[in-house]
């Protein structure tokens, strides 16, 4: 079994190194998407890494933009385009970090085959959250006045609807899936162009579009709502708790592959204390 990392990088370098060391395996290869707005010169070095791919055709990322579905459509291009025959294909960001070791990692995929781990949340659980569907969003524009243009517009316009009249599933935007259901959706997003002209003005589309197109598929009994990572939103913010020290109980405890997010510039001990005890538990 052969996997890829699709990582979503921005910032820290020396963070994302730490990472593709840690996700060092002879069957896991790594495909990097560098924000555009980044100097490619200042992360070369990350490329001379084993097993470590530069997906050259690069998006520029805002926050809760379209940026982001993009830049995840672009690292499953780059695997496929690749030739590598893949197994597993996941998304992840360089803020994320492995709770466990790259041997375990892999043998927890090949004791679940054919799974697509991916965090969902039914129409229902979604209904008071649907004005980032239904209303207008203009996250990627850079305009004076944005917000009281995008206030006019959602005055003037009725609700708008999903393109193709699919009920929407929305949940994490980092996922685990085969290698087949990610080049599904690809080809499938790729195929209805008027998916992105929705996604585009959506706030946090990214949250939304693969749940919705793999809940409508043949892929949907295969769908595991599990997405192996461990996250913090108990502080109620737009952004998940950046983990600290305090927070390594709860992080050890979680029974999860991986966990988001880390600051290595201002909490290097954390990743510290997670290799120490992934290196004790591979020596026991």
């Amino acid at each position: 079994m052969r996997h890829a990392f699709i990582i979503l990088a921005h910032k820290q370098p020396a963070q994302l190194l730490r990472l593709l060391r840690r996700l060092s395996h002879p069957q896991i290869d790594a495909f990097i998407h560098l924000d555009a707005k980044v100097d490619k010169k200042d992360w070369e070095h990350i490329f001379e890494h084993p097993q470590t791919y530069y997906v050259a055709d690069r998006v520029s990322v805002t926050w809760a933009g379209y940026g982001t579905i993009a830049a995840a459509l672009k690292g499953i291009a780059s695997v496929r385009q690749s030739g590598t025959h893949y197994d597993y294909v996941h998304l992840i960001s360089a803020q994320d970090y492995p709770l466990v070791g790259a041997a375990d990692l892999y043998n927890y995929f090949e004791q679940h085959p054919g799974l697509q781990f991916l965090d969902v949340l039914t129409p229902a659980a979604l209904q008071p959250m649907m004005k980032k569907i239904t209303q207008w969003h203009f996250e990627d524009w850079k305009i004076p006045g944005k917000y009281k243009v995008t206030q006019l517009i959602n005055a003037l316009l009725p609700k708008r609807k999903h393109p193709l009249g699919l009920e929407v599933f929305g949940g994490s935007l980092w996922w685990s899936l085969t290698a087949d259901c990610a080049y599904w959706c690809l080809n499938y997003i790729s195929q209805h162009p008027q998916l992105e002209r929705f996604y585009k003005y959506t706030w946090g589309g990214d949250e939304f579009i693969f749940q919705t197109v793999i809940m409508h598929s043949d892929f949907r009994g295969q769908v595991h709502n599990d997405y192996l990572r461990y996250i913090d939103w108990s502080e109620g913010h737009a952004h998940p708790r950046t983990f600290t020290m305090a927070d390594l109980p709860a992080i050890l405890q979680s029974g999860k592959l991986l966990a988001r997010k880390f600051d290595m510039a201002t909490a290097p001990q954390v990743l510290d204390a997670i290799d120490a005890h992934v290196q004790q538990k591979s020596t026991r």
